[in-house]
């Protein structure tokens, strides 16, 4: 089959080029730029709506909180795990943690996980009494406090331990020390180096799995952003949300098969509860991850996009 001098065409018996297959071709590729621009479009305008949480008004409830428990807090680590406000990747449903709290009480020195938490738990329902605050409770690890706007705030009570500090086993039983900067140190340089598309293409891709997973089955804020981080620390490709959430999606589901190391020191590896690499709950996440990157790529109507997005 001969080319056509880098134009695409298929040359005729004469040599000359077969203008009706470059013609084909232009059109194949202006079809292809115009439905592109359009997914792009969608994709941005709902990462603007997910992108509306009010940042500044979860930072005068955070120190509206710490305020109030001025003296039993030692100190507030904001930026922690996945979906983060300091890190900036929350999505409704998905965010594990706004901040973590260091309490600072002679009291809880040698309290145990649960303890601790009780008791933050019933110091924060004294102090938080202004008619902003709907309720205030206690979860297997994280303390969350809803206000009637809506809005939840989820506090994870620590303790200083020597030099590290301390948060529950995901069993409560035991402290676990952790290293809270490592991962956000890891998501900021990807962003970075990526010109900060990763952490858009990040709340798009909880977006989707929120949308195409049951709440028991999907994957963590946590695990999300540990896989972008390994899709897009050596990424070259477009940097519009379509490929890039086209690349994590496919990146993923071969990701997923394996466990990843928790940097932060909060457990051995981030996806502990999915088992030993390729386990058949990896296998079975693997296939719905894979599901959502084959729609993506074979995808000719934007109408595909706003479905996985949960819009359809």
């Amino acid at each position: 089959m001969g080319g056509g001098g880098g134009g695409g065409g298929r040359s005729v018996p004469d040599g000359s080029v077969d203008l009706d297959a470059l013609r084909r071709r232009a059109r194949e590729i202006d079809e292809q730029a115009r439905f592109d621009a359009e997914v792009n479009h969608r994709l941005a305008q709902r990462f603007a709506s997910i992108n509306a949480r009010d940042a500044e008004k979860i930072g005068r409830y955070l120190d509206d909180i710490l305020g109030a428990l001025k003296d039993d807090v030692g100190g507030v680590e904001r930026t922690l795990f996945g979906g983060s406000v300091a890190k900036n990747t929350y999505v409704e449903g998905l965010s594990d943690v706004d901040a973590l709290v260091v309490l600072d009480r002679a009291d809880l020195k040698d309290a145990s996980p649960e303890q601790v938490r009780e008791q933050f738990c019933r110091a924060l329902k004294a102090a938080l009494t202004h008619a902003d605050v709907a309720e205030v409770s206690s979860g297997a690890l994280a303390v969350t406090v809803k206000y009637h706007d809506g809005t939840e705030i989820q506090l994870l009570p620590a303790v200083q331990r020597g030099e590290r500090l301390a948060i529950s086993s995901t069993d409560g039983k035991e402290w676990k020390s952790i290293h809270p900067r490592s991962f956000a140190r890891d998501l900021t340089e990807v962003n970075k180096n990526q010109g900060g598309a990763a952490v858009p293409s990040i709340k798009l891709a909880k977006q989707i799995i929120a949308a195409q997973m049951p709440e028991g089955e999907r994957l963590s804020g946590y695990h999300v952003e540990a896989l972008a981080v390994a899709a897009f620390r050596d990424y070259v490709g477009s940097r519009n949300p379509k490929a890039m959430l086209t690349h994590f999606f496919a990146t993923a589901a071969r990701g997923v098969l394996q466990p990843i190391h928790d940097v932060s020191g909060q457990s051995r590896h981030v996806d502990e509860s999915l088992g030993a690499a390729r386990s058949a709950a990896r296998e079975a996440l693997s296939r719905r991850l894979q599901r959502v990157a084959d729609t993506m790529e074979n995808s000719r109507d934007a109408r595909d996009w706003e479905r996985l997005l949960g819009d359809g």
